[in-house]
């Protein structure tokens, strides 16, 4: 009769052989570490420019709706340049629109106070400001850390109309369309480039009494 015998081991691991293990479990680690941070990273990246976007989108909606809403008055029989919407004032870089007149026809009448409203670019800080001869002006960022703040002016032809430093007023009455460009950085840097985000958004907007 063979007798089997049960092979015993209690040598255990070497040395070596835990020193393999543990290099392989800190080379697993390290990699699913790395692919975290480059996830974590890319997310963060993604969040930046949605977010800058949004601003952007934001604040061209806001200049959209002021000026299709200028020149709103409703004493159609004063002929003013004030009632085409946009002053002579307005510029590349600055956009002035007259939001209301009063009852008769001036901006600065007891009654019915007529407001205008001023974009320009206050340092990095696109602002509005709202010119009221009753309350004084106000100012309020549309947004932040804005590095571009462009008015292109055309007629209704799409021809530019180019103002010498500020708008004619035969250049603002003939004004039917405004080209409005904003460039924008993001509020935080991005963790893959460790740089702003920069988006630029451009819209051609149709005044409403041009």
């Amino acid at each position: 009769m063979k007798i089997i015998r049960p092979i015993l081991n209690d040598t255990g691991l070497t040395l070596v052989e835990l020193m393999i293990v543990l290099v392989l479990s800190l080379l697993l680690m390290a990699a699913v570490y790395l692919t975290y941070q480059l996830q974590h990273a890319s997310g963060q990246s993604q969040t930046q420019v949605v977010a800058t976007q949004q601003d952007l989108r934001a604040a061209m909606d806001i200049i959209s709706i002021d000026i299709m809403n200028s020149g709103a008055n409703p004493d159609y029989s004063v002929t003013k340049l004030e009632l085409q919407g946009i002053t002579n004032t307005s510029g590349a870089a600055s956009l002035e629109l007259v939001m209301d007149l009063n009852d008769n026809g001036t901006t600065n009448g007891a009654s019915d106070i007529g407001e205008d409203v001023i974009y320009s670019l206050q340092g990095t800080s696109l602002t509005r400001t709202c010119v009221n001869p009753v309350v004084g002006n106000i100012t309020q960022p549309v947004a932040n850390n804005v590095t571009q703040l462009a008015f292109t002016y055309l007629d209704s032809q799409y021809t530019p109309i180019v103002p010498a430093g500020t708008l004619t007023n035969t250049q603002a009455q003939s004004v039917k369309f405004i080209q409005v460009a904003i460039t924008k950085n993001s509020d935080q840097v991005d963790p893959q480039t460790h740089k702003p985000v920069t988006r630029h958004l451009q819209r051609t907007v149709c005044r409403r009494n041009g």
